[in-house]
């Protein structure tokens, strides 16, 4: 019989940006040791859920978006430990203002 390690329960570590001209986002998504089989991903216009695991880590997330994205448009490759998806947004991200630090 097999034995059976317990997963570690993880958030996964995000960074979130998107190009000079407000119209792609990029999400950069850590997963250590996860195969692209292992991940689920659903991407939501305003959100998207994260699930994944290896061996040993069960990654879980849900996260808002800096602004409306077209999820069919979505793209994800996961590669060396990084899930980076990138999503066109639904209109231009005009409706932000830089704030000057003090």
């Amino acid at each position: 019989m097999e034995s059976t390690i317990p997963r570690i329960l993880k958030t996964p570590i995000l960074a979130m940006y998107h190009d000079d001209k407000r119209q792609l986002l990029t999400l950069e998504v850590e997963l250590p040791d996860v195969k692209s089989e292992n991940i689920t991903l659903l991407m939501h216009e305003n959100s998207f859920y994260i699930k994944a695991f290896s061996k040993t880590v069960e990654y879980i997330g849900s996260f808002f978006l800096d602004g409306p994205v077209d999820p069919e448009k979505a793209t994800a490759v996961n590669e060396n430990g990084m899930l980076t998806i990138k999503v066109p947004y639904k209109e231009s991200f005009t409706c932000a203002r830089y704030v000057p630090i003090q």
